[in-house]
């Protein structure tokens, strides 16, 4: 039974009495269809007048029921919340799907099992071909005595040098697929040029007038510009082959003038082309410089560390080196592209501190051997060559495995000009035995 509500009051009082018979009378319904379990679904309604619904019969019962499209779907309609039936279709149609797909994971099983197999056949018949190319060499005479064996015949037998400790850079993630396997494509040169002499060289209160970026060369500054232009040209008329020269520059006005002398110097077809990169400009000390403010900041250098000491509204040298491995980062990737081949050597014209981090970075000095170099002069060369003989750089070479930055070193007049640099800060060690690619590598 239905509990009696209260009444209300008013013009509502008739609707009222009417829904309330409704609810006693549903109520009677419900009691009864329990105890009878009736097979049929009846469904009871209330009118709006409270007058008795017409009860469904079985027979009307089943034209309410959901039709076969709607079965399909597993959703029976009880006038209540919906309900799922899984259905034999449904279930026969699932398996069906599992089945076909435990076949295709499997083929696809079978298929990397093949290429696995494919995989150590090919190195199998790699190592095999490397041990006898070994052997050739070890027999090999010279002179009527046996050729010394050097480092690189020693590895030929390995495929994968990572498998006994040793770095290969063709697994290098910005290496392998990358790196050409004929390095002759690479830069025949890598040129650093700090620019020529500028008025701030000459009158350090120039910088507390005029903006770093606007401070210009002096002319004894142009005439510095095109003597190492000419040193440039004599250097790479040396090779006795046609060559290009790819610019790189400061957008600092010092730096573009200079650019602009050392190309004059050679012809149109010569040059390949000129980039600015923000990446090379000097080091920032600070808008304008106030002389006795930055005798100040620069004794306090002197105590806090030179290399990690930052100016205010300025740089430290640790900012510097690391704009300039997002530099070198680009750089080592064009260059692996191909950008600079057909005997293309690269020029960049920089500042001196710029150019003492740019070989820090490139060679991998410690902040402890930075320190001990100088910065270069003015508008003096400084060259980074590539040192593979054209027979250990064509593909399958002694050097194909080694990494880009390791395949060059500064030059022994160079080297004289890095004041500071030792032997060992000149070239990068392929190896980590301390072996460089120079002690092995045959030169032309």
């Amino acid at each position: 039974m239905v509990a009696s509500q209260p009444l209300p009051r008013g013009p509502d009082v008739a609707g009222a009495l009417a829904q309330q018979r409704c609810h006693t009378w549903v109520g009677h319904q419900r009691a009864h269809r329990r105890s009878q379990a009736l097979k049929g679904t009846q469904i009871a309604r209330c009118t709006p007048t409270g007058r008795p619904p017409h009860i469904l019969t079985d027979e009307e019962s089943k034209r309410t029921q959901p039709s076969a499209a709607e079965k399909g779907f597993g959703v029976t309609n009880t006038h209540g919340p919906l309900s799922v039936e899984v259905t034999e279709e449904s279930q026969a149609t699932q398996v069906k799907q599992l089945q076909v797909l435990s076949k295709s994971q499997q083929r696809q099983i079978l298929e990397h099992q093949e290429a696995l197999a494919r995989l150590h056949a090919m190195i199998r018949e790699t190592q095999q071909a490397q041990l006898q190319q070994s052997a050739v060499a070890v027999e090999s005479k010279q002179n009527g005595a046996a050729r010394p064996l050097k480092p690189f015949d020693a590895q030929l037998q390995i495929g994968d040098r990572r498998s006994i400790g040793l770095y290969d850079a063709r697994f290098h993630s910005t290496s392998w697929g990358a790196t050409p396997q004929d390095h002759r494509v690479l830069p025949k040169r890598i040129i650093l040029v700090r620019h020529a002499e500028s008025q701030g060289n000459v009158d350090h209160f120039a910088y507390s007038e005029v903006p770093d970026p606007q401070i210009c060369l002096t002319p004894r500054g142009l005439e510095q510009a095109h003597a190492a232009g000419d040193k440039i040209r004599g250097l790479m008329e040396s090779d006795g082959i046609p060559y290009k020269l790819y610019f790189y520059m400061s957008p600092y006005r010092r730096s573009s003038q200079t650019t602009e002398a050392l190309a004059s110097v050679f012809q149109e077809d010569e040059i390949a082309g000129f980039q600015e990169e923000v990446q090379l400009r000097e080091q920032d000390f600070g808008n304008f410089q106030d002389q006795e403010g930055k005798k100040r900041e620069k004794a306090e250098r002197m105590r806090y560390g030179r290399f990690f000491y930052r100016f205010p509204n300025g740089e430290s040298g640790a900012d510097v080196y690391d704009r300039m491995t997002i530099f070198e980062d680009h750089l080592v990737r064009d260059i692996n592209a191909g950008r600079y081949s057909k005997n293309t050597s690269l020029v960049l014209v920089t500042h001196g501190l710029a150019a003492r981090i740019f070989l820090m970075r490139w060679f991998h000095w410690t902040v402890e051997q930075f320190m001990e170099v100088y910065n270069p002069p003015n508008a003096e060369p400084v060259v980074l060559e590539r040192i593979p003989s054209e027979e250990a750089s064509k593909p399958g070479g002694g050097c194909t495995w080694v990494h880009t930055k390791a395949l060059y070193r500064l030059t022994q007049e160079s080297q004289a000009i890095m004041k500071g640099c030792s032997d060992e800060m000149c070239s990068t060690s392929a190896m980590l035995t301390g072996v460089r690619v120079s002690d092995w590598i045959d030169e032309d």
